[in-house]
C-alpha cells in the first residue's frame, strides 16, 4: 500500500472529506504494516470474490482514517472508481443522507438528483434507494473495480446501515470493495448486525494504540530528529494515539520548546505541561477568549460549521471574529473549507462542547437548533439536541419533536418512536397537538415501544373525539394484526365501546377483529365477529371492510371442509375490492387467499398462475410489500409442486427481502418452512441448522405455534422418533376435529399422512380413529375435489395396511400436481405390498420422482429400500441442463453471459432483484466459482 498524501480522489463536496485530523504535512505510516497489507490484499480478494466487507475498529484519533487514506490512494494508483461516505453526528438522524450525498457528489455522481427524489419522499425509500444503489454500483463495477468508504460508520442513521448491509450482500461476484471504520461498540441495533457480517463473512480489523517505537517515529518524522528522554517519555504518555502525539509534538513546536542536542529533539529545560497532548482540552485552554467561544459554539453546530451562523449565535460582526478565525485555524482546532469551517477531529470538537458549563450549554444549543431550523435544516438531523433541549409544555419543542419523528418513521422508526414517547412525556394532556400525537401511535408501536402505546393513547384521548380515537385504534389494530393477533383484537374491542364512533369506522373495526380471530384460529369469535360486522356493513359504504369479512368467512368455510362455499366467498371479496377502486394484488393479506386455497386443493399449477399474475401486479405497482408477500406464497407453491431448486432459490430470497424490510413471522411460516422441509428432503445438515432456529422461534411464539410444532414433529418422523414426534403434535391434534389449520397454515392436507404415520408409530390409537373420521367427512363433503379424496383413502390405507386404498391414492396423485406426495404414498405402498416385483415397481418410480425434484436424502432412503429387496440402482443426479444448473438458473445465467446487471436480469426474466441474485449465488456454487466474470468465462466458451 502506498504511503502518499492523504487527499480524497473525489470532487470536493464536503460529505466525501475523511475526518481530517490533526496533520500539518504527509507522513508517512508507522506500526500500521500489518493492516496496511490486509488492506492491500482486500483489493485482490474482492477481484476475485474473497472478501469484500472490512471493517476497521478503533477509539478516536487511534489512526482509522490515515487507514482509509491510504486505501483510497491504492485505489487511485491501481485505476479503481472510489466512493466516500464521512457521517457526522447529524447524520445519524439525517435518513439515509450520507449515503446519498455520497452517491451523489462522486465523480460522475453514482445517482440522478432528479431520479432520486421522488424515491425519498415515497413508500419505503431505504429499499428502493438500495436498488438505486445497486444498480449503479453494478454499472461502475463493468468498468472498473469499486472502493465503498465509509468512515465514521457509528454516525450512520439505521437505514444507511440497513441498505449497506444489503448492498454488501447483493453486489457479491463483483469487484467492489466496501471498507468501513467505526469506534468500539455497538452504538445501534442495525449498527451491530454490520459488525456481526463482517465478522461472519468478512474481517473486523482491530486498530489497537501504537507501539512505543511507532510513536517514536512519529516525532523522528515530524522534527527531522529521534526523540530525547524527555520527549520520549512524553510521547510514551500519550498511550499509543497517533493523534494526541500528532497535538503534543506541534504544540511544542509551535511554542518553541523544541531543541536539538547532539543529534536528538527534546523539550527545553523539561518545560513540558503537565499533561500536554494527553487530550485536546489542553490545547483549547490555551486559546483566546474569543477564538474558544467560536469553537465552543461551532461544536454545537456539528463536525461542520458555518461562520456566519456560529457568529450570529454569539452576536459578534464578521470583521470582529477575523482574529479568531485565525487562531482556530493556525493552531490545527478547525480548517477552512470555504464554505464551511470543520474542526480537525471529533476529539478536538468534543473537547470544545465540553469546556461549555451545562447552563450555558443549553442556552446556546438552544439557539444553534434554532438557527438551523431557520436555515432550513430538517427538524429530524437536529434530533438529538431537540431530545436534550426539549422542555415540559413548550409548544415549539414538542412541535418539533412531532416534525422530526414524521420525517424519520420511514427509515428509523426505532428514533421516531423515541421522539414521539418525549413529545408524550412532555405534552399535556389537553394539548393542542393531542391529535397529532395519537396519529402517530402505530410509529411508537413499529419502533418498538409498544408497551407505551396504550398509556399514550390514554393519556390524550380525552383531548380527541369519539371517532378519531377509535381511528388510530384502527390503524394500530392494522399493525398489531402482524405480531399479536390477541392484542389487535383486544385493541378492536377497546375502540368499539368508545362513544361517537362513525359507523363506517364501527364496520372497519369490527372487520380488522374479524381477521384477527381468523388468523388465531379461535373459530368461535370467528363465527361471532362476522355475523355482527355483516349485520352493521352496509353494502355501497363498506365494500373494503364487507371484502374482508368475506375473505375471513371464506377461511371458516374452507376449514369447514365446504370448498365451493369458500371459493364462492373469496370471489365475492375480489370483486368487491375491484368495486372500490382497489388492486386485489396489493390488498395484504385477504388478496393472498383464493391462491392458498388453490394449492391447498392440490392445483398447484392454477395457484401459480394466480400468483405470478398477483406478483406482477405488485411489481407494476412498485409495492415492495405485497411483492414480498406474494414472493412468500410463491415459495410455498413451488415447493409443493416438487421444484426444490426453485423453491429454495426463492424462500432465501424471500428471507433477504423480509429481513430488509423488517417484515415478522408471515416469512417464516412461509418461506423459512420451505426452506427448512426441503432441508430435510435434500438431507443438508448446515440449511437444516440454519432454518431450525427459524422453526422453533414459531413453535415458541404465540400466532404461528401450531406450525413451528407441526414441522418440528416432522423432523422427528424423518428420523423415526415418534415418541418425540407425538409430544410435537399436541396443539394438532387437540384442534384436528376444529375447523381450523390444525398443522401448517394454511393447511396442507397431505400433513394428515403424516399425522396418521406418527400416531401409528407412537401407538396413539384413539387418534387414528379421530384422524380417518376427520379425511372421511372431508372427502365427502368435497366429491369433486379427487385431492383430499386421494388424501383420504392414502390414510385409511396407512392404518388398515390396504394396498388396494393405497394403490387408489396413488392413482389420482399421479394425474396430479404434487409429485413428493405421490413419491411419499408410493413408499408406504412398497411397505404393505405383497408381492415383491409390485413393491419394487413402487419404490423404482418413487425413487424417479425423488430424484427428479432433487431431493437426494429421500432418494437415498428409497434406494436402501431397493436394496433390501435384492435391486442395486445409484442415485442419479437429475440435472435440467449443463453444470447441474436448473431451468431458471440456466435463463438467469444467459441474461448474465450478456453482461447485465441484476436490474436488467430482473426485468428481463420478471423476477425480483433479490431472487436473481439468489439464483447468481447457487450458480457460483454449482461451477464453484466467485465472480460473475469466472461464470461468463465458464459458460461463454
Amino acid at each position: 500500500m502506498t504511503h502518499a498524501a492523504s487527499t480524497s480522489p473525489l470532487g470536493p463536496a464536503p460529505v466525501q472529506h475523511l475526518s481530517p485530523g490533526v496533520s500539518r504535512e504527509a507522513l508517512p505510516l508507522r506500526g500500521r504494516d500489518e493492516i496496511a497489507e490486509r488492506l492491500t490484499q482486500t483489493f485482490d480478494d474482492s477481484i476475485r470474490g474473497g472478501v469484500r466487507l472490512t471493517i476497521l475498529s478503533g477509539r478516536p484519533g487511534i489512526g482509522k482514517t490515515r487507514l482509509l487514506r491510504e486505501a483510497l490512494d491504492e485505489a487511485d494508483h491501481r485505476g479503481w472508481r472510489s466512493i466516500v461516505a464521512a457521517p457526522d453526528e447529524d447524520s445519524l438522524t439525517t435518513p439515509l443522507g450520507a449515503l446519498t450525498n455520497a452517491a451523489l457528489s462522486s465523480t460522475p455522481p453514482l445517482l440522478d438528483a432528479e431520479a432520486l427524489a421522488p424515491v425519498l419522499i415515497g413508500s419505503h425509500p431505504q429499499y428502493w434507494i438500495t436498488r438505486l444503489l445497486n444498480d449503479a454500483i453494478e454499472i461502475a463495477a463493468k468498468d472498473t473495480a469499486v472502493l465503498v468508504v465509509v468512515d465514521d460508520l457509528q454516525w450512520l442513521d439505521a437505514g444507511s446501515l440497513g441498505a449497506l448491509s444489503a448492498l454488501v450482500r447483493t453486489t457479491f461476484g463483483m469487484p467492489v470493495n466496501w471498507l468501513l471504520a467505526t469506534r468500539p461498540g455497538t452504538h445501534q441495533a442495525a449498527h451491530g448486525r454490520l459488525l456481526d457480517q463482517a465478522r461472519g463473512t468478512g474481517q473486523l480489523i482491530e486498530v489497537p494504540p501504537l507501539s512505543e517505537g511507532a510513536i517514536d517515529e512519529i516525532g523522528t518524522d515530524v522534527l527531522g530528529h529521534p526523540a530525547g528522554p524527555t520527549l520520549s517519555h512524553a510521547l510514551a504518555g500519550t498511550e499509543g494515539n497517533p493523534l494526541l502525539a500528532l497535538e503534543l509534538l506541534y504544540g511544542l513546536e509551535d511554542e518553541q520548546l523544541i531543541t536539538v542536542v547532539d543529534g536528538s529533539a527534546d523539550v527545553i529545560d523539561d518545560r513540558l505541561p503537565r499533561g500536554f497532548g494527553a487530550s485536546s482540552r489542553r490545547r483549547l485552554a490555551a486559546l483566546s477568549r474569543p477564538a474558544l467561544r467560536l469553537a465552543q459554539v461551532g461544536s454545537l453546530f456539528g463536525r461542520h460549521f458555518s461562520l456566519s451562523a456560529a457568529l450570529s449565535v454569539i452576536g459578534t460582526p464578521p470583521g470582529a471574529a477575523a482574529s479568531a478565525v485565525e487562531e482556530l485555524i493556525d493552531n490545527d482546532i478547525v480548517a477552512d473549507e470555504g464554505d464551511e469551517l470543520v474542526f480537525r477531529h471529533d476529539t478536538i470538537r468534543e473537547a470544545a462542547s465540553e469546556t461549555l458549563t451545562p447552563s450555558l450549554r443549553k442556552v446556546l444549543g438552544r439557539e444553534v437548533v434554532e438557527r438551523r431550523l431557520d436555515d432550513g435544516t430538517p427538524a429530524a438531523v437536529v434530533a438529538s439536541e431537540l431530545l436534550r433541549l426539549a422542555e415540559p409544555g413548550d409548544p415549539s419543542s414538542i412541535d418539533l419533536l412531532i416534525s422530526a419523528a414524521r420525517e424519520l418513521a420511514s427509515t428509523d422508526a426505532h428514533t421516531a418512536a423515541t421522539l414521539i414517547s418525549r413529545a408524550a412525556s412532555l405534552a399535556p394532556a389537553n394539548a393542542r397537538c393531542a391529535a397529532e400525537i395519537v396519529e402517530l401511535l402505530p410509529t411508537l408501536w413499529a419502533g418498538g415501544r409498544g408497551d407505551e402505546v396504550a398509556s399514550v393513547g390514554e393519556k390524550f384521548s380525552s383531548a380527541l373525539r369519539g371517532d378519531e380515537r377509535a381511528r388510530v385504534d384502527l390503524a394500530v389494530a392494522r399493525l398489531l394484526t402482524e405480531s399479536s393477533f390477541e392484542d389487535a383484537i383486544r385493541t378492536c374491542e377497546r375502540a368499539l365501546q368508545i362513544p361517537g364512533v362513525a359507523a363506517s369506522t364501527r364496520v372497519e373495526l369490527l372487520a380488522v377483529r374479524t381477521l384477527n380471530y381468523a388468523n388465531k384460529a379461535d373459530w368461535v369469535g370467528l363465527r361471532a365477529s362476522i355475523a355482527e360486522g355483516r349485520a352493521e356493513a352496509d353494502d355501497d359504504r363498506d365494500r373494503v371492510a364487507l371484502a374482508t369479512l368475506d375473505a375471513c368467512e371464506s377461511v371458516l368455510t374452507f376449514y369447514e371442509s365446504r370448498f365451493d362455499d369458500a371459493l364462492a366467498l373469496q370471489r365475492d371479496a375480489l370483486r368487491r375490492i375491484a368495486d372500490s377502486g382497489a388492486r386485489a394484488s396489493l390488498w395484504l393479506p385477504e388478496g393472498l387467499w383464493m391462491a392458498f386455497m388453490h394449492n391447498s386443493m392440490g392445483e398447484c399449477r392454477r395457484a401459480l398462475a394466480e400468483v405470478d399474475a398477483g406478483l406482477a401486479d405488485a411489481r407494476r405497482a412498485h409495492s415492495v410489500i405485497a411483492e414480498a408477500y406474494w414472493m412468500m406464497l410463491r415459495a410455498r407453491v413451488l415447493y409443493d409442486l416438487g421444484v426444490l431448486d426453485e423453491a429454495r432459490a426463492q424462500s432465501e430470497a424471500v428471507l433477504d427481502l423480509a429481513s430488509e424490510l423488517q417484515l415478522g413471522d408471515f416469512a417464516n411460516a412461509t418461506a423459512g418452512i420451505v426452506l427448512f422441509r426441503i432441508a430435510l428432503h435434500i438431507g443438508d445438515v448446515a440449511l437444516l441448522e440454519q432454518t431450525r432456529p427459524l422453526v422453533s422461534a414459531l413453535a415458541d411464539g404465540v400466532g404461528l405455534t401450531r406450525t413451528g410444532r407441526w414441522n418440528l414433529a416432522v423432523e422427528a418422523l424423518e428420523s423415526g422418533r415418534f415418541s418425540e414426534a407425538l409430544g410435537w403434535c399436541d396443539l394438532a391434534l387437540a384442534s384436528f376435529e376444529e375447523a381450523t389449520p390444525s398443522m401448517t397454515t394454511p393447511a396442507d392436507f397431505l400433513d394428515d399422512v403424516m399425522l396418521t404415520e406418527i400416531c401409528i408409530g407412537a401407538r396413539d390409537t384413539a387418534s387414528i380413529v379421530r384422524i380417518e373420521r376427520v379425511v372421511t367427512e372431508r372427502a365427502a363433503a368435497n366429491r369433486s375435489n379427487r385431492f383430499v379424496g386421494a388424501v383420504s383413502s392414502a390414510v385409511h390405507g396407512l392404518v388398515a395396511r390396504s394396498e388396494t386404498e393405497l394403490v387408489e391414492a396413488a392413482t389420482v396423485f399421479r394425474a396430479g400436481e404434487r409429485p413428493l406426495v405421490l413419491a411419499h404414498v408410493l413408499e408406504v405402498l412398497a411397505s404393505v405390498t405383497v408381492e415383491d416385483r409390485a413393491a419394487v415397481e413402487a419404490l423404482e418410480e418413487a425413487l424417479a420422482l425423488y430424484e427428479t425434484a432433487g431431493a437426494t436424502r429421500d432418494a437415498s432412503r428409497v434406494l436402501r429400500s431397493l436394496r433390501s429387496r435384492g435391486v442395486h440402482r445409484r442415485l442419479k443426479s437429475v440435472a435440467a441442463g449443463a453444470h447441474g444448473l436448473s431451468r431458471r438458473e440456466q435463463q438467469v445465467a444467459e441474461v448474465l453471459l450478456t453482461g447485465a446487471t441484476t436490474k436488467q436480469i430482473s426485468d428481463a426474466l420478471l423476477l425480483s432483484p433479490h431472487t436473481v441474485v439468489t439464483h447468481i449465488r447457487h450458480i457460483f456454487a454449482k461451477l464453484g466459482v466467485n465472480t460473475r466474470n469466472e461464470v461468463i468465462e465458464i459458460l461463454g466458451s
